[in-house]
């Protein structure tokens, strides 16, 4: 009768393990497809390449969040930089997607500008002012020229040139290119933003000493790089939330 009952428990316990088990397999399997459908054929596998976080993680509260408040003095400091039309833009996009967000910063990148010019504008809705920094474009934007201005915007892997397009600042990551932070394309055009692993990161082809030197700044392999005199501040500002633009006039 003993044994008959430790028989019993046995199978019992037997089967409990076999369904926690293959809870745990089916688990396994679903991240495996997940990451299968997400990955760039024949590229090799990486953090940039992890699906971003969900969007509840970058609901910025720095901002204003009274109605009516924050978008005119959006505009106001976006048409005294002569960027109004991106900035509608950035705010029509943030309205449609992410209401529940307001970031005290907000950023565009004018790539009309020669490289040589601060054109990483940074604004600010608290302190009602506007910020400007140097800011590379990718060498693949230059097409066969070395002048300083971007003409030629990608979203393929390899091409190492910018993408035009709104995107989201994110989590903020210590890397070969020290601390920086990871964006996610909002739109077609830098939808490979992750794969690509497109991020802000500080760079010393980007000073004012380097532009004097060569009458330009230096050249990335896709990223926005930025002084490192000010890459960690611009950084903090945008994290978590904060929407960035790269525009040139179409």
């Amino acid at each position: 009768m003993a044994r008959a009952l430790q028989t019993t428990n046995d199978s019992i316990l037997m089967h409990q393990v076999l369904t926690q088990l293959e809870a745990t397999l089916e688990a396994t399997n679903s991240v495996v497809q997940d990451l299968l459908r997400n990955h760039e054929p024949g590229a090799p596998f990486a953090a940039s390449h992890m699906k971003s976080l969900p969007d509840a993680a970058f609901f910025a509260k720095g901002g204003r969040a009274e109605r009516g408040v924050e978008e005119p003095i959006l505009m106001t400091l976006a048409e005294d930089a002569e960027l109004e039309l991106p900035m509608k833009r950035l705010i029509a996009l943030r309205n449609e997607r992410y209401q529940e967000s307001h970031p005290r910063y907000w950023a565009i990148a004018n790539f009309d500008l020669h490289s040589s010019k601060p054109r990483l504008f940074v604004f600010d809705v608290i302190a009602n002012e506007t910020s400007s920094y140097l800011c590379s474009h990718g060498r693949g934007s230059e097409g066969p020229t070395d002048d300083g201005i971007a003409d030629v915007f990608s979203n393929v892997e390899g091409s190492k040139a910018t993408s035009l397009g709104i995107y989201r600042c994110a989590e903020t990551y210590q890397g070969e290119n020290g601390y920086s932070l990871k964006l996610d394309g909002l739109e077609e055009t830098n939808s490979r933003a992750r794969s690509r692993a497109i991020v802000i990161h500080g760079a010393d082809y980007v000073s004012l000493r380097f532009s004097q030197q060569y009458g330009r700044i230096g050249r990335s392999e896709g990223c926005p790089a930025l002084d490192q005199l000010v890459a960690r501040k611009v950084i903090d500002q945008l994290k978590q939330g904060s929407l960035l633009m790269h525009w040139k006039t179409p």
